[in-house]
């Protein structure tokens, strides 16, 4: 028994681990009492039906007196759905017993368990690790891996800094996505597949749901996975046919049927202007992923290497590296850096580590960097070193500057992009997301080649859209449709 990359995940909570978890949580009445029951019982099962949902996650063992109930409970649950094709994988919290629970679970008709933090050796059953955001083992995580600590897509309000207000009512949104961290785990996970573990916000009446479609769309645009989970609402009011609630539940399975339709897209390779250098560990990991973070709202486009990788890896078409950790780089990887700087790129290091005798100069006044001439490009240097991610995004951002987009939005309001090349077929897709709770209208795409003619493919729609663009030198344009969540533009057979 294996694990399955195309599992599609869903947690399904009920039995009496879900009842002692919202008792101690004083979450718990009558009506989630019921709720919990229903979800127990096999009929429920029939949502499934036509759906791409495969895989269940199931509590099975935290280690005390309930747990031998939850295993009996469901048993009947666990029978009925592996006859429907549907694979199973036991959460277990349980530390003493661990392998007692796991061959409990093996006999029931588990396909895998799920366990907290790297799994040491060889048990019954396949196990999924599971891992806080911030100590992920990315050189032991098993073939999927959850990781835990992310945030609900949607919209903030970027009010703080530190102790400062930067923002009052009418200040700029923010996106909060895990895009960046899928490309993380792609880039330092190679190959394994990433399970994002959270829930959505309560929600108050299913007259205004939580935006599942686009919980679907930014773990899936960035080659990530979610673990899909419903509010106590919807949970509630499924059970009982209640058509508002059938409608979104049709509407999420949508969005998840649409990107297994393109499961072709996960191979694509992400394209960056900017390469992102650091070992992301350790006292490197809060500057480096903070900046991934904050370089991603600002539509930057950026490609992840490993410092360890970055020996091996391309720089082509690249325009800037920025080395974010303090560590000086390797003889080798000097030399790497400082033959892509002479032959035209911008080099961004937190000290100077160039070539003797170079006086710099104020590039823009506003940036406090000392820039050096290397060769034909450039090495920037901020002042007092990288001391705050915030100021280091916005820093970096006006380095690179908007001329060497490779996508832009305009009238982008709260939307993000995601540019992704097939280079052997001469493909490239541009995934658009819309973080605001309200369609997005009269927006405008920008590309950098010129394509003027492309498909717009999203959810719910049966046949792609053609799409003309205009010149807009040196690319093109497009004027998109309204974007309810997601769209992705299609660009076949031009020069890429």
């Amino acid at each position: 028994m294996n694990l399955d990359s195309k599992w599609v995940p869903m947690k399904w909570p009920c039995g009496p681990l879900e009842v002692a978890r919202r008792n101690k949580s004083q979450t718990i009445d009558t009506d989630l009492k019921e709720t919990i029951e229903a979800w127990g019982q096999p009929a429920t099962l029939g949502l499934l039906k036509g759906t791409p949902i495969n895989c269940l996650i199931v509590e099975w063992a935290h280690g005390g007196p309930e747990d031998s109930g939850q295993q009996q409970a469901l048993k009947p649950l666990l029978e009925v759905g592996r006859r429907l094709g549907i694979s199973f994988v036991g959460r277990i919290e349980a530390k003493d017993g661990l392998e007692g629970a796991i061959e409990t679970g093996r006999a029931a008709g588990l396909s895998a368990v799920l366990l907290a933090g790297p799994a040491r050796e060889s048990y019954a059953l396949p196990v999924i690790q599971e891992f806080p955001r911030d100590k992920v083992a990315w050189e032991t995580t098993s073939p999927i891996f959850s990781v835990t600590d992310n945030v609900w897509p949607g919209v903030g309000l970027e009010a703080m800094k530190e102790d400062t207000v930067m923002a009052g009512p009418t200040g700029a949104p923010w996106v909060r996505t895990n895009g960046w961290f899928s490309l993380l785990g792609h880039e330092l996970a190679p190959g394994k597949t990433l399970w994002l573990d959270f829930d959505p916000p309560d929600s108050s009446s299913l007259a205004r749901p939580a935006a599942y479609g686009l919980a679907v769309a930014d773990s899936e645009a960035y080659a990530g996975r979610w673990i899909i989970s419903l509010d106590d609402k919807l949970r509630a009011a499924l059970p009982k046919g209640n058509p508002q609630a059938m409608g979104i539940w049709a509407k999420l399975c949508e969005s998840i049927q649409f990107f297994e339709n393109h499961r072709e897209w996960r191979t694509f390779k992400t394209q960056g202007v900017l390469a992102v250098v650091s070992d992301f560990r350790g006292d490197n990991a809060f500057m480096s992923t903070e900046l991934l973070n904050l370089i991603t709202r600002r539509h930057v486009q950026y490609q992840i290497i490993e410092r360890a990788q970055l020996l091996s890896a391309p720089t082509q078409g690249l325009k800037a590296i920025i080395w974010v950790d303090k560590d000086t780089p390797s003889a080798q990887q000097l030399s790497k850096l400082d033959t892509f700087t002479r032959q035209g790129g911008l080099l961004i290091t937190p000290i100077y580590w160039g070539p003797a005798g170079v006086k710099p100069y104020k590039r823009d006044p506003s940036i406090p960097y000392n820039v050096y001439n290397v060769g034909k490009g450039e090495m920037a240097v901020p002042e007092e070193g990288f001391l705050d991610p915030f100021q280091v995004a916005g820093d970096t951002h006006m380095l690179v500057s908007h001329r060497n987009d490779l996508v832009r939005l305009y009238n982008p309001g709260t939307m993000n992009l995601l540019s992704d090349i097939d280079q052997s077929h001469k493909k490239r897709l541009i995934h658009i997301l819309n973080y605001s709770s309200g369609p997005a209208s009269s927006v405008v795409l920008y590309v950098n080649s010129k394509d003027h003619l492309g498909r717009i493919v999203m959810p719910g729609t049966k046949t792609p859209l053609t799409i003309h663009g205009t010149a807009a030198s040196p690319g093109t344009e497009f004027k998109l449709p309204t974007v309810a969540d997601y769209c992705a533009l299609l660009l076949e057979g031009s020069n890429l």
